[in-house]
Protein backbone atom coordinates (compact mmCIF):
# COMPACT_ATOMS: atom_id res chain seq x y z
CA UNK A 1 0.00 0.00 0.00
CA UNK A 2 1.31 3.45 -0.90
CA UNK A 3 2.03 5.96 1.85
CA UNK A 4 -0.75 8.47 2.57
CA UNK A 5 -0.84 11.88 0.93
CA UNK A 6 -1.75 13.39 4.31
CA UNK A 7 -1.09 11.82 7.70
CA UNK A 8 -2.16 13.53 10.93
CA UNK A 9 -0.78 11.95 14.08
CA UNK A 10 -1.87 12.69 17.68
CA UNK A 11 -2.90 16.25 16.80
CA UNK A 12 -4.03 18.34 19.77
CA UNK A 13 -5.23 21.93 19.34
CA UNK A 14 -6.17 24.34 22.10
CA UNK A 15 -6.94 28.05 22.19
CA UNK A 16 -5.01 30.27 24.61
CA UNK A 17 -4.31 27.21 26.74
CA UNK A 18 -7.93 27.02 27.89
CA UNK A 19 -10.25 25.54 25.26
CA UNK A 20 -9.11 22.19 23.85
CA UNK A 21 -10.79 21.91 20.46
CA UNK A 22 -9.04 18.77 19.16
CA UNK A 23 -7.50 15.94 21.20
CA UNK A 24 -4.99 13.38 19.92
CA UNK A 25 -6.62 13.20 16.48
CA UNK A 26 -5.38 10.83 13.77
CA UNK A 27 -6.43 11.05 10.13
CA UNK A 28 -5.12 9.82 6.78
CA UNK A 29 -5.96 10.68 3.16
CA UNK A 30 -4.53 8.97 0.08
CA UNK A 31 -4.32 10.18 -3.50
CA UNK A 32 -7.56 9.63 -5.38
CA UNK A 33 -9.51 9.16 -2.14
CA UNK A 34 -12.43 11.19 -0.82
CA UNK A 35 -12.61 11.24 2.97
CA UNK A 36 -15.45 12.60 5.08
CA UNK A 37 -15.08 14.29 8.47
CA UNK A 38 -18.41 14.43 10.30
CA UNK A 39 -19.76 15.51 13.66
CA UNK A 40 -22.19 17.96 15.17
CA UNK A 41 -21.45 21.68 15.47
CA UNK A 42 -18.63 22.29 17.95
CA UNK A 43 -17.11 18.84 17.56
CA UNK A 44 -13.80 20.27 16.30
CA UNK A 45 -13.97 19.18 12.68
CA UNK A 46 -13.48 22.65 11.15
CA UNK A 47 -10.60 23.35 13.56
CA UNK A 48 -8.93 20.11 12.50
CA UNK A 49 -9.46 20.91 8.80
CA UNK A 50 -8.14 24.47 9.18
CA UNK A 51 -4.99 23.19 10.85
CA UNK A 52 -4.00 21.28 7.71
CA UNK A 53 -3.29 24.38 5.53
CA UNK A 54 -2.23 26.42 8.58
CA UNK A 55 -5.27 28.69 8.82
CA UNK A 56 -5.79 28.66 12.58
CA UNK A 57 -5.72 31.95 14.54
CA UNK A 58 -2.61 33.03 16.41
CA UNK A 59 -4.17 32.00 19.73
CA UNK A 60 -4.21 28.34 18.67
CA UNK A 61 -1.52 26.03 20.05
CA UNK A 62 -0.76 22.81 18.19
CA UNK A 63 0.86 19.61 19.38
CA UNK A 64 1.36 16.49 17.28
CA UNK A 65 2.38 16.05 13.67
CA UNK A 66 1.00 16.84 10.22
CA UNK A 67 2.84 15.02 7.43
CA UNK A 68 2.23 15.79 3.76
CA UNK A 69 3.78 13.49 1.15
CA UNK A 70 5.89 11.79 3.84
CA UNK A 71 7.31 15.10 5.08
CA UNK A 72 6.42 16.75 8.39
CA UNK A 73 4.98 20.19 7.65
CA UNK A 74 3.57 21.22 11.04
CA UNK A 75 4.18 24.94 11.41
CA UNK A 76 5.20 25.36 7.76
CA UNK A 77 1.94 24.73 5.93
CA UNK A 78 1.88 28.21 4.40
CA UNK A 79 4.47 27.07 1.87
CA UNK A 80 1.99 24.45 0.63
CA UNK A 81 -1.14 26.57 0.78
CA UNK A 82 -2.37 27.41 -2.70
CA UNK A 83 0.08 25.11 -4.49
CA UNK A 84 -0.39 21.71 -2.88
CA UNK A 85 -3.33 22.33 -0.55
CA UNK A 86 -6.46 24.34 -1.39
CA UNK A 87 -9.58 24.94 0.68
CA UNK A 88 -13.20 25.72 -0.14
CA UNK A 89 -14.97 27.46 2.73
CA UNK A 90 -18.51 27.26 4.06
CA UNK A 91 -19.52 30.80 3.10
CA UNK A 92 -18.47 31.54 -0.49
CA UNK A 93 -19.19 35.26 -0.02
CA UNK A 94 -16.27 35.62 2.36
CA UNK A 95 -13.92 33.90 -0.11
CA UNK A 96 -13.94 36.82 -2.54
CA UNK A 97 -13.11 40.52 -2.45
CA UNK A 98 -16.39 42.39 -3.07
CA UNK A 99 -14.75 45.19 -5.09
CA UNK A 100 -12.97 42.99 -7.66
CA UNK A 101 -14.56 40.93 -10.40
CA UNK A 102 -14.55 37.15 -10.19
CA UNK A 103 -12.20 36.96 -13.19
CA UNK A 104 -9.69 39.37 -11.65
CA UNK A 105 -9.61 37.37 -8.45
CA UNK A 106 -9.23 34.04 -10.23
CA UNK A 107 -6.21 35.51 -12.02
CA UNK A 108 -4.77 36.58 -8.64
CA UNK A 109 -5.26 33.07 -7.28
CA UNK A 110 -2.80 31.90 -9.95
CA UNK A 111 -0.02 34.24 -8.80
CA UNK A 112 2.43 31.36 -8.31
CA UNK A 113 1.72 29.86 -11.72
CA UNK A 114 3.83 30.90 -14.71
CA UNK A 115 2.10 32.65 -17.60
CA UNK A 116 0.74 35.99 -18.70
CA UNK A 117 -2.35 37.63 -17.24
CA UNK A 118 -4.27 36.87 -20.45
CA UNK A 119 -3.39 33.19 -20.25
CA UNK A 120 -4.47 33.06 -16.63
CA UNK A 121 -7.73 34.84 -17.45
CA UNK A 122 -8.45 32.28 -20.19
CA UNK A 123 -7.72 29.48 -17.70
CA UNK A 124 -10.07 31.13 -15.21
CA UNK A 125 -12.92 31.27 -17.74
CA UNK A 126 -12.30 27.65 -18.75
CA UNK A 127 -12.39 26.55 -15.11
CA UNK A 128 -15.62 28.47 -14.44
CA UNK A 129 -17.14 26.56 -17.34
CA UNK A 130 -15.66 23.33 -15.99
CA UNK A 131 -17.48 23.72 -12.67
CA UNK A 132 -20.78 24.33 -14.43
CA UNK A 133 -21.17 28.11 -14.50
CA UNK A 134 -23.07 29.10 -17.66
CA UNK A 135 -21.80 32.02 -19.77
CA UNK A 136 -18.47 31.75 -18.00
CA UNK A 137 -16.85 34.64 -19.89
CA UNK A 138 -19.67 36.99 -18.86
CA UNK A 139 -19.70 35.74 -15.26
CA UNK A 140 -15.96 36.32 -15.02
CA UNK A 141 -16.72 40.03 -15.41
CA UNK A 142 -19.28 39.96 -12.59
CA UNK A 143 -18.73 41.00 -8.99
CA UNK A 144 -19.35 38.43 -6.24
CA UNK A 145 -22.65 39.97 -5.15
CA UNK A 146 -23.98 39.59 -8.70
CA UNK A 147 -23.76 35.80 -8.50
CA UNK A 148 -26.17 33.48 -6.72
CA UNK A 149 -24.98 31.50 -3.69
CA UNK A 150 -24.59 28.37 -5.80
CA UNK A 151 -22.57 30.19 -8.44
CA UNK A 152 -20.32 31.77 -5.80
CA UNK A 153 -19.65 28.33 -4.34
CA UNK A 154 -18.84 26.99 -7.80
CA UNK A 155 -16.51 29.94 -8.36
CA UNK A 156 -14.81 29.18 -5.03
CA UNK A 157 -14.32 25.57 -6.14
CA UNK A 158 -12.93 26.84 -9.45
CA UNK A 159 -10.47 29.06 -7.56
CA UNK A 160 -9.26 26.06 -5.56
CA UNK A 161 -8.88 23.83 -8.61
CA UNK A 162 -7.01 26.44 -10.65
CA UNK A 163 -3.84 25.80 -8.67
CA UNK A 164 -4.17 22.04 -9.31
CA UNK A 165 -3.71 21.07 -5.64
CA UNK A 166 -2.85 17.59 -4.45
CA UNK A 167 -5.31 17.98 -1.58
CA UNK A 168 -8.67 19.76 -1.76
CA UNK A 169 -10.40 20.55 1.54
CA UNK A 170 -14.10 21.44 1.42
CA UNK A 171 -15.43 22.80 4.72
CA UNK A 172 -19.24 22.50 4.80
CA UNK A 173 -19.46 23.21 1.04
CA UNK A 174 -23.28 22.93 0.90
CA UNK A 175 -24.39 24.41 4.23
CA UNK A 176 -25.17 27.92 2.98
CA UNK A 177 -27.12 26.70 -0.06
CA UNK A 178 -30.75 25.83 -0.67
CA UNK A 179 -31.76 22.27 -1.51
CA UNK A 180 -31.54 22.73 -5.28
CA UNK A 181 -28.10 24.34 -5.17
CA UNK A 182 -26.96 21.74 -2.67
CA UNK A 183 -27.84 18.95 -5.08
CA UNK A 184 -25.94 20.71 -7.87
CA UNK A 185 -22.81 21.13 -5.74
CA UNK A 186 -22.97 17.46 -4.69
CA UNK A 187 -23.21 16.52 -8.36
CA UNK A 188 -20.23 18.75 -9.12
CA UNK A 189 -18.15 17.13 -6.38
CA UNK A 190 -19.16 13.72 -7.70
CA UNK A 191 -17.74 14.68 -11.10
CA UNK A 192 -14.59 16.09 -9.50
CA UNK A 193 -14.34 12.89 -7.48
CA UNK A 194 -14.25 10.98 -10.78
CA UNK A 195 -11.89 13.27 -12.69
CA UNK A 196 -9.71 14.82 -10.00
CA UNK A 197 -6.55 12.85 -9.21
CA UNK A 198 -5.77 14.30 -5.77
CA UNK A 199 -7.20 13.65 -2.33
CA UNK A 200 -10.39 15.30 -1.09
CA UNK A 201 -11.41 16.00 2.51
CA UNK A 202 -15.07 16.91 2.93
CA UNK A 203 -15.97 18.41 6.31
CA UNK A 204 -19.70 18.28 6.93
CA UNK A 205 -22.54 17.48 9.31
CA UNK A 206 -24.61 16.35 6.32
CA UNK A 207 -24.50 12.56 6.30
CA UNK A 208 -26.07 12.40 2.84
CA UNK A 209 -23.08 14.26 1.38
CA UNK A 210 -20.74 11.70 2.92
CA UNK A 211 -22.80 8.78 1.63
CA UNK A 212 -22.80 10.26 -1.88
CA UNK A 213 -19.16 11.22 -2.18
CA UNK A 214 -16.78 9.57 0.27
CA UNK A 215 -14.79 6.35 0.48
CA UNK A 216 -14.01 6.58 4.19
CA UNK A 217 -15.29 8.70 7.05
CA UNK A 218 -13.98 9.94 10.39
CA UNK A 219 -16.47 10.77 13.16
CA UNK A 220 -15.63 13.51 15.67
CA UNK A 221 -17.19 14.15 19.06
CA UNK A 222 -16.00 16.86 21.48
CA UNK A 223 -12.60 17.10 19.84
CA UNK A 224 -11.99 13.34 19.64
CA UNK A 225 -11.97 11.22 16.51
CA UNK A 226 -14.13 8.48 17.98
CA UNK A 227 -14.55 6.24 14.95
CA UNK A 228 -13.12 5.73 11.45
CA UNK A 229 -13.85 3.32 8.66
CA UNK A 230 -15.29 2.74 5.18
CA UNK A 231 -18.53 4.59 4.57
CA UNK A 232 -20.59 1.41 4.32
CA UNK A 233 -19.28 0.15 7.67
CA UNK A 234 -19.91 3.44 9.44
CA UNK A 235 -23.46 3.71 8.08
CA UNK A 236 -24.47 0.06 8.50
CA UNK A 237 -22.24 -1.25 11.30
CA UNK A 238 -21.33 1.72 13.53
CA UNK A 239 -19.38 0.72 16.64
CA UNK A 240 -19.29 3.88 18.72
CA UNK A 241 -22.51 4.90 20.53
CA UNK A 242 -22.11 8.49 19.35
CA UNK A 243 -21.98 7.36 15.72
CA UNK A 244 -25.13 5.33 16.24
CA UNK A 245 -26.88 8.27 17.88
CA UNK A 246 -25.73 10.65 15.14
CA UNK A 247 -27.10 8.34 12.46
CA UNK A 248 -30.38 7.99 14.34
CA UNK A 249 -30.82 11.78 14.18
CA UNK A 250 -30.64 11.80 10.39
CA UNK A 251 -34.12 12.81 9.09
CA UNK A 252 -33.61 10.52 6.08
CA UNK A 253 -33.74 7.54 8.45
CA UNK A 254 -37.13 8.43 9.92
CA UNK A 255 -39.61 6.06 8.21
CA UNK A 256 -42.86 7.77 9.22
CA UNK A 257 -44.13 11.28 9.65
CA UNK A 258 -43.52 12.60 13.16
CA UNK A 259 -43.92 15.85 15.06
CA UNK A 260 -40.56 15.40 16.76
CA UNK A 261 -37.07 14.79 15.47
CA UNK A 262 -34.78 12.46 17.46
CA UNK A 263 -32.13 14.12 19.60
CA UNK A 264 -29.14 12.88 21.55
CA UNK A 265 -30.04 12.88 25.25
CA UNK A 266 -27.74 13.87 28.09
CA UNK A 267 -27.89 10.27 29.34
CA UNK A 268 -26.62 9.04 25.98
CA UNK A 269 -23.86 11.63 25.94
CA UNK A 270 -22.60 10.27 29.24
CA UNK A 271 -21.80 7.00 27.45
CA UNK A 272 -19.80 8.65 24.65
CA UNK A 273 -16.33 7.89 25.97
CA UNK A 274 -13.48 6.11 24.27
CA UNK A 275 -13.71 3.31 26.85
CA UNK A 276 -17.30 2.62 25.82
CA UNK A 277 -16.37 1.18 22.47
CA UNK A 278 -12.77 0.02 22.70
Amino acid sequence: MTSPLLAIRDLTIDYAGHVQAVRKANLEIRLGEAVGLVGESGSGKSTLASAIPGLLPASARIQGDIAFKDKSVAGNQSALRGDEIAMVFQDPMTSFNPVLTIGEQLVDFQSRIAGSAKEKYRRAIAMLGRVGIPDAAMRAESYPHELSGGMRQRAAIAAALLVNPSLLIADEPTTALDVTMEAQIIHLFRELRRDYGGGILIVTHHLGVVAELCDRVYVMYRGDVVEEGPVDDIFHKPRHPYTRALLACDPARIPERTDYLPVISDAERATFTRASWR
